[in-house]
């Protein structure tokens, strides 16, 4: 049975940042990415079992920590975002759009981009409903960064020509043409648009997840050591451990908390900032 749980610090160390208590949500099938829609219910991507077609879906967790699915019959959804009303998602080789009663419909299909993707994983929007999205292809070299507009549009940011493109997981939109990136390897990296220029930023991110920002801090996910890490002017340095696989986190849409999926454990937790 699905519930909410009130855990105690104890249950994940906590280093160097104060939280007052973790909030614990379990019975999830392999949570990869979690944002809070407009409803203010968290929304949870879940993959389901591996090499399982069509067992993937989306679920949502109430104010009172009900979780009930939302949006079924997917592969293996990850990277969520929402924009206006609706959710998007990566879905192996497809985008789908989900509409607020849960129906859903292919929006960005695999022949509509330039080049066949591999692993669709990450996806952030800004305002004028520009997707970013990832592909970390073979987890090594070679992977790739798309932009789709809302006519369904999709275009080549970064491929594996482009200098310090490896195989890039979690993005996350920082600005006017700016990207944040960590890369399944463990890098950071900063990325411009126009210029079409990737700069590293640090380093030591094993499994680099997901991303989310604060002011000027950056939280990262190590889906391998099962971390979250504080990066601020250039310096990072663990807040969080004892995860089993740190996955797609998220902030809060007012940004008082941190939401992370745990997929090899089945939770998503959510931990206030200072």
């Amino acid at each position: 049975m699905k519930k909410l749980t009130i855990a105690l610090m104890a249950l994940i160390s906590i280093t160097n940042l104060s939280f007052a208590h973790e909030v614990k949500y379990e019975g999830l099938n392999m949570p990869e990415s979690v944002a809070e829609g407009p409803d203010g219910y968290i929304y949870v991507s879940e993959i389901g079992e591996k090499d399982k077609d069509r067992d993937g879906k989306i679920s949502k967790i109430d104010k009172k920590g009900n979780i009930t699915p939302f949006a079924t019959g997917l592969f293996d959804p990850k990277g969520i975002v929402f924009y206006k009303e609706k959710l998007y998602v990566t879905d192996r080789d497809v985008i789908i759009e989900v509409n607020t009663d849960g129906t859903w419909s292919v929006f960005g299909s695999t022949m509509a981009f330039p080049k066949t993707p591999v692993f669709l994983n990450d996806i952030d929007v800004d305002s004028d409903g520009n997707f970013y999205i990832t592909d970390t292809s073979n987890f090594e070299t070679g992977g790739i960064v798309f932009k789709m507009n809302l006519a369904g549009d999709i275009t080549v940011l970064f491929d594996e020509t482009t200098e310090n493109n490896k195989a890039p997981n979690g993005v996350l939109l920082i600005g006017n043409n700016k990207l944040l990136i960590v890369d399944w390897g463990g890098e950071l990296f900063e990325a411009d648009t126009e210029t079409k220029k990737i700069k590293k930023l640090g380093e030591g991110f094993p499994g680099g997840d997901g991303l989310a920002i604060k002011n000027e801090t950056i939280y990262i996910s190590s889906w391998k050591e099962g971390k979250i890490y504080e990066f601020k002017n250039g310096k990072s340095k663990v807040i969080l451990e004892g995860f089993q696989a740190a996955a797609d986190i998220a902030l809060s849409k007012d940004k008082t908390h941190l939401i992370i999926p745990d997929m090899k454990a089945g939770t998503v937790s959510i931990y206030p900032l200072k």
